[in-house]
């Protein structure tokens, strides 16, 4: 088939086209707008070296993926929030979270997006400051389990909490514009497959082109409309 013939078979149920888009549109509308706002908050974690040293910022580097590990952890998250004295539920908490990294400035992000912008920073700062002390606790614990011979202290990863996470005035979603034209692009393609669908599917002979091409006959007389 030529371009213009596919064109003529969309013009031809331009309508279907434009329904699918408006109906597509519409529903991405309506469940969006009936979606509760969401905030999204965030605190970054640093993973220092002590003694500043090559080997240890690079053992530091691999733990990253560790850390994460072990940020994201129902035992971790539960005593962390009862640390800060948080009623959330550790499960609900968990479902909030996400992890970053920044492996070349040995920093982990910690994001928590809720439907309570002071209920976000709350968790996201219980978060980062239990692991805080965690680390400190695990610190303390290597260098009096494995004194240096020498009396030097012991090469430890000590984390840094790098800002406290504030309430956000601002939601992220739903994103009620984006999902509406998504949605509505997704219609409208959906609704020139249906153009074409239903010119597959339709056997009517609509000029003497048809009439050659489909049953290779001629065309004795034809009959103008009226």
């Amino acid at each position: 088939m030529r371009p213009e013939e596919y064109a003529l078979i969309v013009l031809r149920r331009w309508w279907l086209v434009l329904l699918a888009a408006l109906v597509a549109g519409g529903v991405a509308f309506l469940y969006s707008n009936a979606q509760p706002l969401s905030y999204q908050v965030s605190t970054r974690l640093m993973a220092v070296a002590q003694p500043p040293d090559y080997w240890m910022d690079l053992y530091a580097k691999n733990r990253l993926a560790s850390y994460k590990n072990m940020i994201d952890n129902g035992d971790f998250v539960a005593a962390a929030l009862k640390q800060a004295g948080l009623t959330v539920d550790p499960g609900q908490a968990m479902g909030m979270l996400s992890l970053g990294d920044d492996h070349d400035g040995n920093v982990i992000k910690i994001v928590v997006t809720d439907t309570d912008p002071d209920r976000a920073a709350a968790v996201a700062n219980a978060l980062a400051s239990g692991f805080v002390a965690r680390s400190a606790a695990d610190n303390q614990q290597i260098v009096a389990d494995y004194p240096q011979a020498d009396g030097q202290k012991r090469g430890t990863v000590e984390i840094v909490k790098l800002e406290t996470a504030s309430a956000p005035q601002t939601p992220i979603g739903p994103r009620v514009k984006l999902n509406t034209a998504a949605a509505a692009l997704l219609g409208l393609a959906f609704g020139v497959l249906l153009t074409f669908a239903a010119a597959y599917l339709d056997d009517t002979l609509r000029s003497e082109e048809d009439i050659d091409r489909y049953l290779a006959l001629p065309t004795i007389i034809e009959v103008p409309r009226a």
